[in-house]
């Protein structure tokens, strides 16, 4: 029973830590990147969840996360095709 009070507290720290001091670019970054991970490919990644959804998952509004997805774009660093998208380079912070 301790250890798992430990691991859900370690997840608790860790979300804490990750909406207090990371920006927005940075938790999708990073949420992109594990997605692609768990679909076993390190370059392809189809959103599993709606927009309103990431947003409240990644502690922001759906506005400031379309915004980031299409400044991503813009710069290249993503391609998005629909639902499916596409790393093409490496994305910061992960």
């Amino acid at each position: 029973m301790l250890g798992t009070f430990a691991r859900h507290l370690r997840k608790l720290t860790h979300l804490v830590d990750t909406l207090s001091f990371k920006e927005v670019p940075e938790r999708l970054a990073h949420y992109l990147l594990n997605l692609s991970d768990r679909r076993g490919k390190a370059d392809v990644f189809e959103l599993d969840l709606p927009k309103g959804q990431l947003a409240a998952l990644l502690g922001t509004i759906p506005e400031t996360l379309s915004r980031t997805f299409y400044k991503l774009s813009q710069e290249g660093i993503i391609e998005i095709n629909g639902t499916t998208s596409d790393i093409l380079h490496t994305l910061p912070f992960g």
